[in-house]
């Protein structure tokens, strides 16, 4: 993250001893979105110009980072040949953003019965295409991995063993781990996701859950509690249903997909694996 700061400096007109200066910050998303903008103009004496100045700087948002991790194993999951867990992972970046990188072609053309070209650009073993933070051992987490560092904290949400599934390597990066999990037959699921994320704080995460999860899967939505936790139920409608809760700063979503494409007909089911993991 590089910080640029300028100083405004207009001179009024036919005044010498205030001026009016720019202060503030701007920061913007590396995909384009302004994220904080507080630049406004402000008079002030002279004397005192240096107190005042501009921040900018580009970052990588939450909501971006957790589509880099999701496409990244998209990419993985299409190298294997597992176009159904590809198809998940690119359901849920497209639900929340269409428009993000080549997710709704290649999308398309798993739903077409062809196998989508790979996205070079992105290493499918990163699980991000942000930079890792390095790992105690000099490395950084990534797919088949066991996770080091604070990230490891995460992963008492992604169990090795979960009721009726059969769990594959964990995918990491800085702030997230994800888990697929392979159904049994008898499940109503023919996929299923758990993704674990780390917010700045429970606010951030909560506001999360409202701004994202909540818009990306607006039906049948309704607040299930389970062992004292809060836990949001929602679907797309169509095929894909989430039962995401906020443990203090961190989101745990658990997603998945409908045999049947009746995703509102998950509901005991995923509460069944939230109560699972939790106790």
């Amino acid at each position: 993250m590089v910080a640029i700061l300028s100083t405004g400096l207009l001179l009024l007109a036919g005044c010498s001893r205030t001026v009016r200066v720019e202060t503030g910050e701007r920061i913007v998303c590396t995909y384009g979105e302004v994220v904080t903008d507080t630049i406004h103009t402000v008079e002030v004496p002279s004397d005192q110009v240096g107190k005042y100045k501009v921040v900018r700087e580009t970052i990588t948002c939450d909501r971006h980072k957790r589509l880099e991790a999701l496409y990244a194993q998209a990419q993985a999951a299409i190298i294997a040949g597992d176009l159904k867990t590809a198809r998940l992972t690119l359901a849920q970046i497209v639900t929340t953003e269409p428009t993000f990188r080549n997710a709704q072609q290649q999308l398309d053309a798993i739903d077409e019965g062809k196998t989508p070209t790979v996205d070079t650009s992105v290493s499918p073993n990163s699980g991000s295409s942000t930079t890792n933070a390095p790992s105690a051992g000099g490395g950084t987490p990534s797919q088949g991995q066991e996770p080091v560092g604070p990230v490891a904290t995460l992963s008492t949400w992604v169990p090795d063993t979960l009721p009726g599934y059969t769990s594959t390597p964990i995918i990491a990066d800085v702030y997230t781990l994800t888990r697929q999990y392979r159904p049994a037959k008898t499940n109503p699921t023919d996929a299923l996701v758990i993704v674990v994320q780390q917010y700045k704080d429970a606010a951030a995460a909560k506001a999360a859950i409202s701004n994202d999860l909540g818009v990306s899967y607006p039906m049948d939505s309704s607040v299930i509690t389970v062992s004292g936790r809060s836990v949001y139920f929602g679907t797309d409608g169509h095929r894909f249903a989430i039962a995401a809760w906020n443990e203090n700063g961190v989101i745990v979503a658990v997603e998945g997909s409908s045999k049947t494409g009746k995703p509102a007909a998950l509901k005991a089911h995923l509460t069944s694996l939230v109560t699972a993991i939790v106790k």
